[in-house]
């Protein structure tokens, strides 16, 4: 190639590369999201002003972006790539952000770790002996006593991961983390754990939850005898289609479905149409449907975390961003704000394979569960 023809198209490159950092540098310096009114503000960001507003106080922005990108600048376009689910190079080409692609990336990155750190654990909180409202409302609605929020567990979608990708590779047929999520009766979540790949089963994650641990550790210690969780079980459907079309899955976990114990209340296999059972069965199922919806107004909400993205993040950063999307969509209920985009969740996540081993807690989960199905047959 000519030397001369070499230097003057690379000339123009870089005119035409500080152009567009100019351009960007003016966007920013005239840019104010909160001047958008307020619909168009919830629908682009997902959050309320007062929201908005609240979460910019709350955290810190440090480094040297933190000067040339204006901290309200920052946040929203977080905010937007979680909400959007869309690609950086997009986010930050909006009339609002005025960013190149690898600003943005840094950007995302830094303040996703410090609302992780300052967001989450105040507004992410597993206190069963606070909940005393939700057993109430449980008791009110569904005549059940003692249930202190609903568990299941919901695939966040990946790309194909470059470290032990069939550990991610799920039933379904695709990259996820299999994330456990427990809500109350408010849609509120109380825990999330994001740490496993798609292809543990919900059992497996549940068993090595905090927890848990904590509800086994009460239990023993006879602090909470009389609280649980509604956590579902598994049909043998679909664990011959895992046996015959991904086998491998079985052979890497082996776990069942949401075992029936003390302190998590399962419905019952093959019950009998009109039986006292499938009475249980029914109101058990309404009852569940609270944590079904929260999954289904957490995807809707923020789109980064729904299936049909999948973008090209580590299985690290999607948990991190499972964690904040946790702790905003929170924010939101606290914040009485119901703008989201409804996103209905049929993901038939009772696909797993429950085998009916009978332990010592099994037991003790059989008579809590009869007494309560008695209970509702009196009333």
């Amino acid at each position: 190639m000519n030397p001369n023809v070499f230097f003057y198209s690379s000339s123009s490159e870089s005119d035409e590369e500080h152009q567009q950092m100019a351009i960007r540098s003016r966007i920013r310096d005239k840019s104010n999201p909160l001047a958008l009114p307020e619909a168009a503000f919830r629908k682009r960001f997902r959050l309320t002003k007062d929201a908005f507003t609240f979460i910019l106080s709350e955290i810190e922005f440090n480094g040297h972006l933190s000067t040339a990108v204006p901290p309200i600048l920052q946040l929203a376009a977080t905010l937007s790539l979680l909400a959007s689910g869309g690609y950086q190079h997009s986010v930050g080409n909006d009339f609002l952000i005025g960013m190149c692609q690898s600003t943005v990336c840094k950007i995302v990155g830094d303040v996703v770790n410090e609302m992780e750190t300052k967001l989450c654990p105040h507004f992410i909180k597993f206190s069963p002996n606070r909940l005393s409202k939700c057993t109430e409302y449980f008791v009110e609605k569904y005549k059940v006593p003692g249930v202190i929020g609903c568990i299941d567990g919901t695939h966040f979608g990946l790309q194909k991961p470059t470290v032990n990708e069939h550990m991610f590779f799920n039933r379904k047929g695709y990259h996820s983390l299999n994330s456990m999520i427990i809500c109350d009766y408010e849609h509120r979540i109380l825990a999330i754990d994001s740490k496993y790949g798609g292809a543990a089963h919900d059992s497996f994650v549940w068993k090595h939850s905090a927890q848990r641990r904590f509800l086994e550790e009460a239990y023993n210690q006879n602090n909470m005898r009389n609280v649980w969780l509604l956590g579902n079980i598994c049909t043998y459907t679909a664990a011959k289609y895992i046996y015959k079309h991904i086998y491998v899955f079985s052979q890497l976990t082996g776990d069942s479905g949401y075992p029936l114990e003390p302190w998590c209340l399962t419905p019952f296999r093959n019950p009998e149409v009109g039986s006292c059972q499938a009475r249980f069965n029914e109101i058990h199922a309404k009852a569940r449907c609270i944590v079904e919806r929260t999954i289904g107004i957490l995807k809707g909400r923020w789109k980064i975390l729904t299936n049909d993205k999948r973008s090209r993040y580590s299985p690290e950063k999607m948990a991190k961003f499972g964690n904040v999307c946790a702790a905003l969509h929170n924010i939101c209920i606290q914040c009485k704000n119901s703008t989201y985009c409804r996103y209905f969740v049929n993901e038939n996540n009772d696909t797993e394979i429950d085998t009916g081993n009978e332990t010592q807690l099994t037991k003790i989960g059989h008579k809590i569960r009869d007494h309560i199905m008695l209970s509702l047959d009196n009333n």
